[in-house]
């Protein structure tokens, strides 16, 4: 069959292309997130929000002492997730603590203490009691068991 006969939609065979067979490799920052938090029942811009407050980790501190608090402002969480209001922010915070994801504490800024400051503690690990997809064997488990209705 000549290339012009195939079929239109038909893959074309990329076991001997070497321009596909790597991806580029790693040369900026990058942030590896916990499964469980894309997999839970929460709304997309909460899921975003996660990885807004997750950015924020020091992983130096973390892969030390296991601190995994950070304290961004809401301006910035509203700039670098796309969140258009502070009321949405508050509402996908929410979303995040009912899953376990994160928790904040509100108090004096140490730095200039007539300012107030929100100190967040993102979680990689899912409470014990958390019933959601925890991976992704889980999430076709449950999928198969759909399509299987």
């Amino acid at each position: 069959m000549s290339e012009h006969a195939k079929p239109k939609g038909t893959p074309k065979d990329l076991s001997g292309d070497a321009s596909f067979a790597r991806g580029r490799r790693r040369r900026f920052p990058f942030t590896q997130l916990p499964d469980w938090v894309l997999f839970a029942d929460i709304s997309p811009g909460a899921k975003t929000l996660y990885w807004a407050l997750y950015v924020h980790v020091n992983q130096e501190r973390k892969d030390n002492t296991g601190d995994m608090r950070v304290w961004p402002g809401q301006s910035k969480l509203l700039y670098i997730s796309g969140i258009k209001s502070k009321t949405t922010l508050r509402k996908y915070l929410k979303e995040l603590r009912g899953i376990g994801a994160a928790d904040w504490r509100t108090g004096r800024n140490p730095r200039n203490p007539l300012r107030t400051q929100t100190v967040y503690l993102v979680h990689e690990e899912p409470e014990k009691d958390y019933a959601g997809p925890a991976s992704i064997s889980d999430v076709y488990e449950a999928y198969s068991a759909q399509e299987e209705d």
